[in-house]
C-alpha cells in the first residue's frame, strides 16, 4: 500500500499549493496543515492509524521519525505515510530550519 503511494508522489512534483485538503476523519481528530509533525503523528496513532515504514535503505533522515522519507535534490520533498482498514494516505512535510517538520499537505 505504501508503496503505491510513493508510486503516486514519484508521477511529478508536489507543491503544497496543489496539495489537496486533509482527510476529514484527520481533522476530526486536530490534524491541520502546518503543525508540527510530531503532534500530527501522535494525534494520528492515537486514533489508530498505522505509520508505513518507507522502502528505502539505510538509515532515517528523522532518527525520531523513522517512517518519513525526504526526497534529494531541488523542490524535494518529505512525507511519511498512515494506514487503517481500507484507507492509506501520505503526509507531505516540510523540514524547518530547527531540524524538526510541519505538515504541508496530503496525497
Amino acid at each position: 500500500m505504501f508503496l503505491a503511494l510513493l508510486l503516486l508522489l514519484s508521477a511529478g512534483h508536489v507543491h503544497a499549493a496543489e496539495t489537496p485538503e486533509l482527510p476529514p476523519s484527520w481533522t476530526a481528530i486536530g490534524v491541520t496543515v502546518g503543525m508540527p509533525y510530531a503532534q500530527a503523528k501522535a494525534l494520528l496513532l492515537k486514533a489508530g492509524w498505522v505509520a508505513e515504514a518507507p522502502d528505502n535503505d539505510g538509515d532515517p533522515v528523522f532518527a525520531a521519525h523513522p517512517e518519513v522519507d525526504c526526497g534529494q535534490g531541488w523542490d524535494a520533498i518529505c512525507s511519511a505515510g498512515f494506514s487503517r482498514r481500507n484507507e492509506a494516505y501520505g503526509l507531505v512535510l516540510t523540514p524547518t530550519d530547527d531540524g524538526n517538520l510541519r505538515v504541508q499537505g496530503v496525497f
